[in-house]
């Protein structure tokens, strides 16, 4: 009997679980033109901070990624990595803003790129959805 009953429950389960990921692709998707990148500079920690600085200004790096078509989202330090910094930009300009990237971060920095999108929308919705679940296993 127990045994019937775990399976009752198992397959209740993966009936809720189908529903909730078919639920997840209704959740409305706004396009626009633009695309985020986070972009990981990692420094090579053999160098100080301050031999880091120096080279990315001789390659004008500031500079560069000032007149680049990318809006900065964000750009923060984290201790023991490095700094990593998110960017909105048109498709387009993706060469253009690896090229910044190359020329002016490369030897200070290691770069790691990840395409990037904002989760704040879906946050809701997938918290009432989480509190539904929650509360049809009770």
């Amino acid at each position: 009997m127990n045994m019937k009953k775990a399976i009752l429950s198992m397959a209740a389960m993966l009936v809720c679980a189908f529903s909730f990921a078919q639920q997840q692709s209704e959740i409305p998707y706004h396009a626009n033109d633009s695309m985020m990148v986070t972009v990981v500079l990692r420094h090579f920690q053999e160098n100080p901070v301050d031999t880091i600085q120096t080279r990315i200004m001789k390659q004008k790096f500031y500079e560069k990624i000032s007149q680049s078509r990318a809006r900065i989202l964000s750009w923060n330090v984290v201790m023991g990595i490095g700094q990593i910094i998110t960017l909105r930009f048109k498709p387009e300009y993706t060469r253009e803003i690896n090229q910044v990237f190359e020329s002016g971060a490369w030897g200070g920095f290691k770069t790691e790129f990840y395409p990037t999108y904002d989760f704040t929308p879906v946050y809701p919705v997938m918290l009432e959805k989480e509190k539904q679940l929650h509360k049809n296993h009770k």
